[in-house]
């Protein structure tokens, strides 16, 4: 039983790895982000219970009093959180929540507990690399079919795309200069992603997988004055690149400019300022923000993040968290700029850089998230293999006798059951509300604001505005950040005759987004 423990850990890291670009499910509404949510739920509690199952499992060294930190911080800012439910559920699309964050941490202990040699670790390279080759090559096929929308490769957003693609293809070209046999399959896949990074038109995209592969340069050298100017250069280059999309010709690409984030930074600064220690609350950005916007710096979109990873880490988490993940991060940074020579490292530490200069001017979202702590896991893995070098295989056969117990097989057991259920339960709820059964949805996911409000609607629109109001108020007790769910709420109530109920209603659409002009409208109609 436990060599086949074993090789299923070796495993689950490469199928999390090729699962996240690729895995979607056509049939729900939200078909392309709630399943790699779900994928990082339940990779990380299986693999965690997998990993208290094994023997003599590696430790996570440096990285165990940071991750611990980061663990503490974010339960942290639950218990403050402006709102728990929408913390806890996450907002309909976004996911951004508790045990999303909390899987994060745990994707970067797992394959340090699972990976055992350099051989599992090239797994999870050529499968995240394979599954992104096949997200690029389903965008160029979009693009050739001349969809409507930004090609995406079936992943739910154009510049999740380019996230992807960003850790993506540093590796492969890392790979692509090692002339193994696979030399062609390497060189082949990186055509396939710049061609997939081009039709999504991601910026910011491009801008991550640039700088990854100016990491592997520096990564590269090993004269110091060398890498000093290497580096320096490095940072000239990426600072003409984002001259060029903020200033440049690509400022105003896909109608979105650049500059807008730069508007709106100084407002999340104020939003920050406002809960500084342990911020609103895991994916409350979009309940909060609105009441500290300026202006309206980019019409008809309704601002729920920040548009910068540090940032929106700031104003969930606040002070506490961010500098828990800054230490996790120099940690992790810092051992691989020692190991860069050791095998798969520094192609890893290239994809982690890549991902990190993508989500200064995004945020993160689980499909690119969590294949970033999935990656920055196995680096971790093959830094502290460099560290304390392989077990003796005497102590691993004699370690392979042992049983893992009662107490850790019951964990095993209940963190299996925690992740199937926080990963499967939301997914079936999507499925039920694609068939139109609401009143299931709002069973198996209660806390998911985003089915209460659409059932709320529903029933309003079929003549039962008494259960409509019921289910509209559910849903904004349980913090839905759609401005129009209020705006929703206040016609029931206008229809039941509470003017002073669909008034605060108008008020609340207001605080969300001050520019959203249908709840504008009502309270002028109402003389507000």
């Amino acid at each position: 039983m436990r060599p086949t423990l074993e090789r299923l850990g070796t495993y689950l890291p490469a199928a999390i790895a090729f699962a996240l670009p690729t895995a979607f499910i056509p049939n729900l509404v939200d078909s392309f982000i709630l399943p790699r949510a779900a994928i990082v739920i339940i990779g990380a509690c299986l693999g965690a219970g997998l990993a208290l199952l094994l023997p003599r499992r590696p430790g996570l060294g440096n990285l165990r009093l940071p991750l611990l930190a980061a663990g503490a911080a974010a339960l942290l800012a639950f218990a403050f959180s402006a709102s728990w439910p929408l913390s806890l559920a996450g907002a309909y699309t976004r996911y951004e929540s508790l045990p999303i964050r909390l899987g994060y941490l745990a994707l970067l202990a797992v394959p340090v507990w699972l990976l055992r040699n350099e051989i599992s670790r090239e797994w999870v390279v050529a499968g995240f690399v394979f599954g992104t080759s096949i997200a690029s090559l389903e965008a160029l096929m979009q693009a050739a079919s001349a969809v409507t929308f930004r090609p995406d490769g079936n992943v739910g957003n154009a510049n999740l795309l380019g996230a992807l693609i960003a850790m993506a293809l540093p590796m492969t070209v890392a790979c692509g200069f090692r002339r193994d046999r696979f030399f062609v399959a390497w060189w082949l896949g990186a055509a396939v992603m710049v061609g997939g990074l081009l039709v999504s038109t991601s910026r910011s995209g491009g801008f991550g997988a640039f700088a990854g592969c100016l990491a592997l340069v520096v990564f590269a050298l090993r004269d110091r004055r060398m890498v000093v100017a290497s580096a320096i250069a490095s940072g000239a280059v990426m600072a003409v690149a984002l001259w060029l999309i903020v200033f440049g010709p690509l400022g105003l690409l896909n109608n979105d400019p650049a500059r807008s984030r730069f508007q709106l930074w100084p407002d999340a600064l104020r939003m920050i300022a406002a809960r500084p220690i342990t911020g609103w609350g895991e994916d409350a950005t979009g309940l909060a923000l609105g009441r500290f916007l300026s202006a309206n710096w980019a019409p008809g979109v309704i601002y729920d993040r920040t548009h910068s990873g540090l940032l929106e880490i700031a104003a969930t988490q606040g002070i506490l968290g961010t500098v828990a993940l800054g230490w996790v991060l120099v940690v992790l940074f810092r051992g691989i700029w020692r190991f860069r020579f050791t095998d798969s490292a520094p192609a890893l530490g290239a994809a982690c850089f890549g991902y990190t200069a993508w989500v200064l001017f995004n945020f993160d979202w689980a499909p690119a998230t969590g294949a970033f702590w999935l990656l920055a896991g196995t680096a971790w893995s093959a830094v502290r293999a460099a560290e304390s070098g392989p077990l003796p295989e005497a102590v691993v056969a004699t370690d392979r006798s042992h049983s893992p117990g009662v107490a850790r097989s019951a964990a095993a057991v209940g963190l299996a059951l925690i992740g199937v259920w926080l990963g499967a339960m939301p997914v079936l709820a999507d499925a039920w509300y694609s068939q139109g059964r609401l009143d299931l949805s709002v069973v198996v996911d209660p806390l998911q604001a985003h089915y209460h409000w659409i059932r709320g609607h529903n029933l309003v629109e079929s003549g039962d505005a008494g259960a409509g109001v019921v289910e509209l108020r559910r849903a904004a007790n349980l913090g839905e950040t759609e401005p129009q769910a209020y705006v929703d709420l206040g016609d029931a109530e206008r229809k039941l005759g509470n003017s002073a109920s669909a008034r605060r209603a108008y008020q609340l659409a207001l605080v969300i987004d001050p520019f959203f002009e249908p709840a504008q409208q009502r309270l002028g109609s109402l003389g507000a």
